[in-house]
């Protein structure tokens, strides 16, 4: 059971402030400059995020507002329609302004304020991100395209960048005292189904089975 060392009630020896400052000064190390808190440690890693308590609360509360971002069908229709007016262009692009623009509705229909879509926005950019490191044949809006083997694989593999192979939304940072340290995206489980609908709205197909 994973035990959190941030709670001051939990026994001196593992809820020890000293640790969570000494990882973080580890974190900093790194390169990482952007503040990182601790969310919880085990007896193999330690878990830290850049959000603040709340996050994924509020995040989730926040995507159950606007289920046409994660409706396939939807998502694969605004891609195609604006696909027919970027002729040339890159079809990661096409998704991309589709998603946009799927958001911006969804905050004008709920007046979600923009500081809070832009939690969003953020998501659906580090999809893009992904996108373009496995569709790396650059796809054209208007051209005939078709998936390639090692595309196929790029996906099922995850960001080959990372480290670690468990989730292409979570970074893994190196060992710090025994542990593996993981930074998590509260998002993660959105993104994962934004990414599979990318896919099939790039590419025409499914999304390999992974």
């Amino acid at each position: 059971m994973a035990i959190d060392r941030t709670d001051p009630t939990a026994d001196s020896a593992l809820g020890d402030r000293a640790f969570e400052a000494a990882l973080l000064d580890w974190i900093r190390r790194q390169g990482i400059e952007e503040p990182r808190r601790l969310v919880r440690v085990d007896e193999e890693e330690a878990l830290v995020s850049k959000f603040e308590p709340g996050f994924a609360a509020h995040l989730h509360e926040l995507l159950r507002l606007m289920p046409g971002l994660f409706d396939e069908t939807t998502v694969v229709a605004n891609t195609e329609r604006v696909m027919a007016s970027m002729s040339g262009e890159s079809r990661i692009s096409a998704w991309h302004a589709a998603m946009h623009q799927a958001l911006a509705r969804a905050g004008e229909q709920h007046a979600i304020p923009d500081l809070r879509l832009a939690e969003v926005r953020t998501g659906i950019d580090s999809v893009r991100a992904v996108l373009e490191a496995v569709v790396w044949s650059e796809p054209l809006c208007g051209a005939p395209y078709e998936p390639l083997s090692g595309e196929i694989e790029a996906y099922r593999d995850g960001f080959l960048a990372l480290e670690d192979g468990r989730d292409v939304f979570t970074r893994y940072y190196g060992t710090f005292d025994g542990l593996a340290v993981r930074n998590h995206c509260p998002g993660a489980a959105f993104a994962r189904v934004l990414l599979a609908q990318a896919w099939r709205a790039i590419t025409g197909t499914p999304a390999p089975a992974v």
